[in-house]
């Protein structure tokens, strides 16, 4: 399976199951300029930006998958995702 497919099957199955524990989807593939969050979604008053990686091979756990400098990039992004909608980026999160 090539990349970009795969990384869009991957990210259509995150959406699916956010949206059945009753996130709203809010945006996909947000980007601002070099930067971009997979989904941006809404549950229980607080903003969730979701980075989605998907493996054919599961050997990697979760947490080891993005270096720092990415999370660092997403999360400008989902800084500047607040500021344009007046939201609180502190009280955000990004999984």
């Amino acid at each position: 399976m090539k990349k970009n497919i795969l990384g869009a099957w991957g990210e259509m199955i995150a959406k699916k199951y956010l949206e059945n524990k009753g996130y709203s989807i809010l945006e996909t593939n947000w980007h601002y300029h070099h930067r971009e969050v997979d989904i941006i979604a809404w549950q229980k008053n607080k903003l969730v930006g979701v980075e989605v990686k998907t493996r054919k091979n599961y050997t990697d756990l979760a947490y080891t998958v993005l270096k720092s400098a990415q999370v660092h990039r997403i999360r400008l992004a989902l800084k500047a995702y607040c500021f344009l909608h007046y939201l609180n980026y502190d009280e955000s999160r990004l999984d």
